[in-house]
């Protein structure tokens, strides 16, 4: 087992779902906090579980956005 192994492992027990399908983990930054002299290293984690519900995401309609703006535009024409 390599060290990236044992560190999901771990992330596994502390933050896991008993019912996860998988999990990952991903470095999103590192940076050097010079006031306090320490390495601030940014991951992510992500688990799968098994039984939740897919969401698909809502699409925002362009067409009501227009036509809010046209009407918006015209009522501001009649009071000016």
């Amino acid at each position: 087992m390599n060290k990236w192994n044992r560190l999901l492992a771990s992330l596994d027990r502390v933050f896991g779902m008993s019912n996860k399908e998988r999990s990952t983990f991903k470095k999103l930054s590192q940076n050097f906090d010079e006031k306090t002299n320490e390495h601030v290293i940014l991951i992510e984690y992500r688990v799968r579980v098994k039984g939740t519900v897919k969401s698909t995401p809502r699409k925002k309609s362009g067409q009501q956005n227009l036509a809010f703006l046209r009407q918006l535009m015209a009522t501001q024409g009649k009071t000016q």
